[in-house]
């Protein structure tokens, strides 16, 4: 694939959300997605310069995604955005590791997928006061308010406000440079998003799986509860596809 720009990082996006028959302006729940896309995803702490990881089968049959629960729930929520460029995208797949810093096409590539999936143009546009639009500077509350609706940190949704031409050099100085978590919790805004979260937590269907086969008598129990224990099922904070 060549160099990646912005309006072909939105036609796939664009064309990714409708594969899962979602709006094309929708707020989207990243785990949700997951679970839809029957990917194995795990939260553990790891090294705070890594965001996460990615791998697949050669047939694509199964992949996997690792996110540092060091990381705050937004920047959570556009890694597996930008993971899953590498899982359904990239040319020559290989195991991805997403690092603070490292920027080659392919990151970059991965970087305006992620903002386009989860950030798309008219979606934005739809929690943006008109006068705001039409002087091209957003004011703080309506920052903050995207912030919340589409589940980012505040860094990623700049990015992706600048990148849309939505805010102008300046205003993306000036509002990098707030506490953003003590401008929210002014305002008495949910504040989890800023926030480190979700350690230990577990999103897959492989526990429905062996359930099934033990049920079906394919296994017997102690393998089934071996299988769950492989990956740390068992736990208050295990989720499956079953639910939220």
């Amino acid at each position: 694939m060549s160099k990646m720009n912005i309006e072909t990082a939105s036609i796939l996006a664009a064309k990714f959300r409708q594969s899962f028959s979602l709006s094309a302006t929708e707020p989207l729940s990243m785990k949700t997605l997951v679970r839809m896309s029957s990917i194995l995803m795990m939260y553990r702490p790891l090294e705070d310069a890594l965001y996460g990881m990615s791998m697949k089968t050669a047939d694509s049959s199964s992949k996997f995604i690792l996110l540092n629960s060091n990381s705050t729930v937004g920047r959570q929520n556009f890694t597996i955005a930008h993971e899953l460029y590498h899982l359904y995208f990239e040319e020559h797949p290989q195991p991805h590791f997403c690092r603070h810093g490292f920027l080659n096409d392919s990151e970059r590539a991965a970087n305006m997928f992620a903002g386009a999936l989860l950030m798309p143009k008219e979606g934005l546009l739809q929690f943006v006061d008109n006068k705001e639009l039409v002087k091209s500077s957003l004011s703080l509350s309506t920052i903050l308010n995207l912030e919340q609706i589409f589940g980012v940190s505040h860094s990623m949704l700049l990015i992706r406000l600048k990148e849309l031409k939505l805010i102008g050099e300046n205003d993306f100085n000036n509002f990098n440079m707030l506490h953003v978590k003590k401008e929210a919790a002014m305002r008495g805004l949910d504040l989890s998003i800023y926030n480190r979260g979700n350690e230990g937590l577990i999103i897959s269907d492989f526990g429905q799986k062996a359930r099934q086969l033990y049920e079906s008598e394919r296994i017997s129990e102690g393998h089934y509860m071996e299988l769950l224990n492989m990956i740390g099922y068992g736990g208050e904070e295990t989720e499956n596809s079953s639910g939220c």
